[in-house]
């Protein structure tokens, strides 16, 4: 597996962290952080995947919690590294709740789905755990290949790409690199409660709030289209 280059993005309006203030008051108010859980460590566990994967292919990725960092690359393969995050009081009790996430790489070539399975929610506490589980995913994929992604909690960034891209992501933000503007066709960004801004076409984003949109048309062949609940879209070209 080559070897990843740190990626440093400019800095951008602090909507995690009232996000994360939000989350955080909703959880105290229903009592759902467990007294052990202050005093448990952070443990984690790395694991990498490949499998054959061609250009014009599509990846499908889901998550619920956890970041993910996706880069395109001139070789015929997909490469995933996935750290199991946990909180724990011990490394023994931490190995046994990295059992409780799965991970799921299926097909090769064409059609290839990454999916991190954790434990079902309970309808009388469904966020219980929820603070004790994460798997952040490193992704190496072709740059002309495809992908679909939804993350319920957690940022993503994609660097590299002019294939199709189609994000969801409910709570978080996400980072796009435009590789070559004229590629363009369609692009859509949204955000429900954040902010969207662009450098591209001189768009600049003004103060966050309900209902964030950008959207344009061009000649190009690669579309773009991001759903956000609570975050924020921050798009930019790679010429710059």
């Amino acid at each position: 597996m080559a070897g990843h280059d740190e990626i440093r993005f400019r800095a951008r309006p602090p909507l995690r962290l009232l996000r994360h203030g939000i989350l955080l008051w909703l959880g105290i108010a229903a009592l759902l952080v467990p007294r052990s859980l202050l005093r448990a460590d952070e443990f984690s566990q790395t694991t990498h995947y490949s499998v054959r994967m061609f250009s014009f292919g599509t990846l499908s990725v889901e998550t619920r919690m956890g970041d993910v960092s996706v880069e395109g690359w001139d070789d015929p393969r997909l490469d995933v590294q996935a750290e199991k995050v946990v909180r724990a009081s011990s490394p023994a009790k931490a190995r046994m709740l990295y059992q409780r996430i799965q991970i799921h790489l299926e097909g090769q070539d064409k059609q290839i789905a990454l999916r991190a399975m954790f434990p079902p929610r309970r309808l009388w506490r469904p966020f219980r755990g929820e603070s004790k589980l994460s798997v952040n995913f490193t992704i190496m994929m072709p740059y002309d290949a495809n992908l679909t992604l939804h993350c319920v909690d957690g940022d993503v960034t994609v660097r590299g790409l002019v294939g199709r891209e189609v994000l969801r992501v409910n709570y978080g933000d996400v980072e796009i690199d435009v590789p070559d503007v004229y590629r363009l066709r369609h692009f859509r960004a949204h955000s429900w409660l954040g902010y969207v801004e662009s450098d591209l076409h001189g768009f600049e984003a003004d103060s966050a709030g309900f209902g964030r949109n950008v959207f344009f048309t061009a000649p190009g062949d690669q579309d773009i289209f991001v759903d956000v609940r609570m975050g924020g879209v921050f798009v930019y070209s790679e010429d710059e």
